[in-house]
């Protein structure tokens, strides 16, 4: 079967709203590299008061590092405690790295499979005898596709234990465990400590050493990393185990950018995304080899005993940020650390949102769309579960130059398939509709067909809601032959090799996600048989009116009077508008304003504390309980039923994006401290400044950190 690249693949908005998440991964981080191009060889002491004020401000507490080259421009400790000072804020003093440990483990391997002429597509059990899976390679481990279970799968109580565990423990425990691999290798992103742990193994049986003496004597005698060391003792060795410290890790950095111990070319395969492929598409994701990586830079964070670091390397500018922390922080502290960073090293004006700069350090949202060729821009602002303000800036379209007004209507794309969610959930508490009963052959006009090695599988509900039913389109229904079409049944599929829509089950239920765009316009299917009402009026009856809408609408020949934005390429031309068929209203179909759509966020996240007229409090714990890994839209997020879930910081958030070709969205929402935002955009610019924003509001406003 042909495979097809997202971009081309999905029905309504779902495969650009794929792509646009990938690029906006731990986007804000890069920010500032990107748009500023000022050239850093020193810092000044201005610049190093800013930091320290900046760090201060957020009550930072460790250490942090910043290198260029081999130089190091800033090396400072934080600490505002009474008593004695953490061993690791001391200079020379060497911290564990936790999970940074991997990216020493893949380059070692990197190593060995050069020198013995090692295919990294070689099945691991080729090599280690009692590995308990013959279908995953050593490439499977290198990248997390191997689909192996997580430890605590297998031990749910392994790290809560008191006694010190071994790492033949782990080994013995994973190889007498009956759980299978949770997909087929290679087809989708699964985190696992077990990945490393078993490549720490392999590397002893291709190096006919121990794991410990080969990183010593092959990577950090070379590099004159005499601060760094093995813990023989880490039960995850390969994952973690390695203790290291800042002035160290800036030689581990220079290696990484110009490699004397292996070719650059094999170097650099540690930074290449990684490529989930199917039956059905390709998904490129920001995960290389040990490290997240983007396009011009990687990190790693790494927590163990404790203590908190996060790496991170920019290639463009030879630049190194080295954060630690020994009170914990999580993931998204030290991310937001790195940002407060970035914007100090690389001079990016602060962002005014509500009134005007002040001097030359600031720069208005106006100025920065104009430089974007970003024509409109909404933003709602919610605290406490209510709109606190709101603010619509540029014009509906460069052509006529019209304002936008707080009713100017915006493109939702796929954030309309949260509006589907609500509905569904609502009708299931009516009992209308069974979030987990095979209901397929139920449909009147619609029923999907199974593969033969399917037999037995079911799709219900609850797993379309949650891109978790193995049912995905072909290609997109954009073709004009499907203009006007009403029903799923009328849908050809220009993508697809037979007649019909394109829509099959593809792998099993339940196995992985992949964001389907279709699969809500069963689900809008589903709906509509149990209201006996047109799509549109369904939401009406149970969303619009009860949240009071006034304006947001699901028609799609709107016009001038309408008052909607027109969305634009990435050169600021008009584009042709689309305008979704019937059956894909549910996934895309939804014209609204900031607000409209931000109430319901907000409703829902207030629904968590059982406060909420909307949806019951059972309901809303439903759509926001994460069920798995949403890999192939960011892997820092998992998927609930109609949001994804972001668990990176040290509390819980919901969201989701949209994007319809020229319209960019993005709903960001706190259910448990009931903040959020939603910012709407009509350009195919918009995701900079889409992340722009949150982390301007985020910080000011001081949100928890998270990793998007």
């Amino acid at each position: 079967m042909k495979h097809l690249s997202d971009t081309t693949r999905a029905s309504s908005d779902g495969s650009f709203y794929m792509k646009f998440f990938s690029v906006l991964s731990f986007s804000f981080l890069a920010l500032f590299l990107i748009s500023c191009s000022e050239e850093v060889g020193s810092l000044s002491e201005t610049k190093k008061k800013e930091i320290r004020t900046k760090l201060r401000q957020e009550n930072f507490q460790g250490v942090v590092l910043v290198a260029k080259g081999k130089d190091i421009l800033f090396r400072e400790t934080f600490y505002h405690k009474k008593g004695n000072q953490p061993n690791q804020l001391y200079r020379k003093h060497s911290f564990p790295l936790g999970e940074v440990t991997k990216a020493f483990t893949a380059f070692a391997l990197r190593i060995l499979l050069r020198e013995k002429n090692i295919k990294e597509s070689d099945p691991v059990v080729k090599y280690l005898s009692w590995f308990p899976h013959k279908e995953i390679t050593i490439e499977n481990l290198l990248k997390h596709t191997s689909g192996l279970p997580r430890f605590i799968e297998i031990d749910s109580h392994f790290d809560s234990k008191l006694e010190a565990q071994k790492r033949i423990q782990v080994r013995n425990s994973f190889t007498s465990s009956f759980l299978q691999p949770s997909f087929p290798p290679g087809e989708y992103w699964k985190y696992t400590r077990l990945d490393y742990f078993i490549l720490g193994y392999l590397i002893e049986t291709l190096s006919e050493q121990s794991y410990s003496d080969y990183i010593k004597e092959t990577i950090l005698k070379p590099l004159n990393m005499n601060h760094s060391y093995v813990d023989v003792h880490d039960p995850f060795l390969g994952n973690s185990g390695i203790y290291s410290n800042p002035e160290d890790l800036v030689l581990w950095k220079e290696e990484l950018l110009h490699p004397s111990l292996l070719p650059k070319k094999e170097v650099e395969k540690l930074f290449l995304k990684t490529i989930l492929q199917d039956s059905i598409s390709q998904d490129s994701i920001y995960f290389g080899e040990g490290m997240y990586v983007g396009e011009y830079f990687h990190w790693a964070y790494g927590k163990v005993k404790g203590i908190a670091n996060l790496f991170y390397q920019d290639r463009k500018s030879d630049i190194l940020i080295s954060i630690v922390n020994p009170w914990g922080g999580t993931k998204g502290d030290l991310s937001s650390y790195k940002s407060i960073l970035t914007e100090s090293i690389f001079g990016g004006k602060k962002l005014k949102l509500r009134e005007a700069p002040k001097n030359q350090t600031e720069v208005d949202l106006e100025t920065l769309m104009k430089e974007s060729k970003v024509p409109a821009i909404g933003v709602a602002v919610y605290k406490n579960y209510k709109l606190v303000w709101k603010k619509n800036y540029g014009v509906r379209n460069l052509k006529t130059s019209n304002k936008v007004t707080e009713n100017t209507l915006f493109r939702a794309g796929s954030l309309s398939k949260t509006v589907t969610a609500v509905t569904a959930v609502k009708l299931a508490e009516e009992g209308k509709l069974n979030l987990y009963s095979n209901w397929n052959q139920k449909l009147l006009k619609f029923h999907i067909r199974y593969q033969k090695k399917e037999k037995g599988s079911f799709v219900n509900l609850d797993s379309l809601l949650s891109h978790t039913s193995g049912l995905t389109e072909k290609g997109n229904w954009d073709d004009p032959i499907n203009q006007n079409k009403k029903h799923l049944t009328d849908i050809q599929d220009s993508f697809s090799p037979k007649p019909g829509h394109g829509l099959e089950i593809y792998y099993k239920p339940g196995s992985k996600s992949r964001y389907s765009g279709a699969g809500y316009s069963v689900i809008q299917e589903a709906i509509v048989e149990a209201t006996r009402l047109s799509f549109p009026k369904v939401i009406t009856k149970y969303v619009g009116k009860p949240l009071s809408w006034k304006r947001s609408s699901f028609r799609q020949n709107l016009t001038e009077a309408d008052d909607h934005c027109e969305g634009h390429d990435e050169k600021g031309e008009i584009l042709e508008e689309k305008k979704f068929v019937t059956p894909e209203l549910a996934a895309g179909g939804l014209w609204t304003t900031p607000e409209e759509i931000g109430n319901v966020f907000a409703e829902v996240a207030l629904a968590t504390k059982g406060n909420s007229s909307l949806i019951s409090e059972s309901s809303a714990k439903y759509l926001l309980t994460p069920k798995m890994s949403a890999a192939n839209l960011t892997v820092h997020a998992l998927v609930g039923r109609g949001f994804f879930i972001n668990q990176s910081g040290p509390s819980e958030y919901f969201f989701h994006g949209g994007h319809t070709k020229g319209h960019k969205s993005l709903a960001f929402f706190n259910a448990n401290k009931g903040y959020g935002i939603v910012i709407m955009t009509n350009s195919e610019n918009g995701s900079n400044l889409i992340w722009r924003i949150l982390r301007v509001v985020s910080v000011q406003e001081k949100w928890d950190k998270f990793v998007n």
